[in-house]
């Protein structure tokens, strides 16, 4: 048996079990375990197994009596690859394999269900007589009850706290 510590925070294990290559994962971190286990039937080892790491996982290489195989690991996932393919070849197909990143999120739009409203800049949701706002918009300042000093909306004409008439 053959193991090797990944900079990934992985651990692999490689045994030859008769003609049957077993290739498994660990993975530890708190309060959490993941093991992920694959058997390939690749023959009995001619020699021991060779590791090479990629910047997307690592790819083993195991010469063996059915001939020469390469086992692509990425995080959990084990994949047997083409065979009797050279070392560099494989590693050079494995790094092009990269993810594109995700585009940024396009922003909320207003949303309307029944007598609720939502939205986002500034955040405000209304459902029926009642409003919440988080902020306001730009260049909007608060106002205030100019007899009891409670906060009122700009299309209230009286204060809702003390009746007093706004101007």
């Amino acid at each position: 048996m053959m193991n090797w510590n990944l900079e990934t925070g992985h651990q692999l294990a490689v045994d030859n079990e008769g003609a049957q290559t077993v290739v498994t994962i660990l993975h530890q971190s708190a309060g959490q375990q993941q093991r992920s286990s694959n058997s390939f039937t690749t023959g009995i080892w001619l020699a021991p197994p060779q590791l090479t790491v990629t910047p997307t996982g690592a790819i083993l290489k195991i010469v063996a009596t059915n001939g020469e195989s390469l086992i692509q690991i990425q995080g959990n996932n084990i994949q047997l690859q083409n065979g009797h393919q050279s070392m560099n070849h494989a590693t050079a197909s494995v790094a092009q394999s990269s993810f594109e990143p995700m585009q940024p999120m396009q922003p909320m739009q207003p949303m309307q269900m029944g007598n609720m409203q939502m939205s986002m800049q500034p955040m405000t949701m209304r459902m029926g007589e009642m409003e919440l706002n988080m902020g306001s918009p730009s260049g909007e300042k608060p106002r205030f009850c100019t007899e009891c000093g409670t906060s009122v909306r700009l299309t209230d004409k009286f204060c809702a706290s003390c009746g007093h008439k706004l101007s």
